[in-house]
């Protein structure tokens, strides 16, 4: 655990976390500033229009820059052949992609957490935001159960508002640690680090906008992490995402264990 919290600690510095505070920021501010020209039903309007506003198209980007892009950088510099006399390789790699799949949790965690807490408890207290339900003939009576069939997840609410906040806000940062952990193995097997890089997120853009003309929509990478601007849909759709995804992790990660076990580092 200590060599973990030691990576960690180098991977994810000052630079990193302001950063992330920066892009939280603007995508907060940006939200906000486009809710004034929207009629929004309810506060779970307001939320859908902040995360969806940019998050979606740039999310594969963000998902390679927080730990990613770094790590690929010591490869190039052919950093795990230096550090072959201290401890194996493949425990060296094992330690780098638990911290890659942490540091991406938690800033993505944050990221959709954050707007969470000021749309749901912080502007209502300030009472900035004015909401027309009767524009969409909904009422105080039937609003609350709308809410729970709007969009996927949103049945959450059911629950309450936190239980909602927490379960999205780990659903996108499963999803995020998942593409950041597919993309460090895919910089581990191809000599081309820029491909390497850019493969989730071509796959990512690709794979939304094929499906999407298939008629597929439930299936679209884009709304299946962000499901907030679309339909409900149910669960099982979101479980097959996340299921092909771990499948493609764990082939690339024997891929990689093969590769190094038999010594080839180049």
């Amino acid at each position: 655990m200590r060599k973990r919290l030691i990576e960690i600690s180098n991977s994810y510095r000052l630079p990193n976390l302001l950063l992330t505070v920066i892009f939280t920021a603007f995508m907060l501010g940006f939200g906000i500033y486009r809710s004034k020209s929207y009629t929004l039903r309810d506060s779970l309007d307001y939320y859908g229009l902040i995360i969806e506003s940019i998050l979606p198209l740039f999310f594969p980007a963000l998902v390679v820059l927080i730990f990613v892009t770094s790590f690929a950088g010591e490869i190039k510099h052919r950093f795990l052949v230096y550090t072959r006399t201290r401890r194996p390789i493949l425990e060296t790699l094992k330690i780098k992609q638990q911290a890659n799949i942490i540091i991406t949790f938690i800033v993505f965690f944050l990221m959709i957490f954050i707007p969470f807490i000021y749309v749901f408890y912080i502007d209502p207290m300030m009472g900035k935001t004015v909401f027309y339900p009767e524009y969409y003939n909904l009422t105080k009576e039937n609003i609350t159960q709308d809410t729970y069939n709007r969009h996927t997840f949103t049945n959450f609410l059911e629950y309450g508002k936190l239980i909602f906040g927490l379960t999205y806000s780990t659903w996108v940062g499963i999803n995020a640690c998942l593409y950041a952990a597919i993309t460090f193995q895919l910089v581990l097997l191809t000599r081309n680090t820029l491909l390497a890089l850019s493969i989730p997120f071509i796959a990512y853009v690709v794979g939304s906008f094929t499906l999407s003309a298939l008629k597929l929509q439930a299936f679209q990478p884009n709304q299946v992490v962000f499901p907030l601007g679309h339909s409900q849909e149910p669960i099982w759709t979101s479980l097959l995402y996340i299921t092909i995804l771990l499948s493609i992790l764990i082939v690339l990660n024997n891929l990689t264990k093969q590769k190094y076990l038999r010594g080839d580092e180049s």
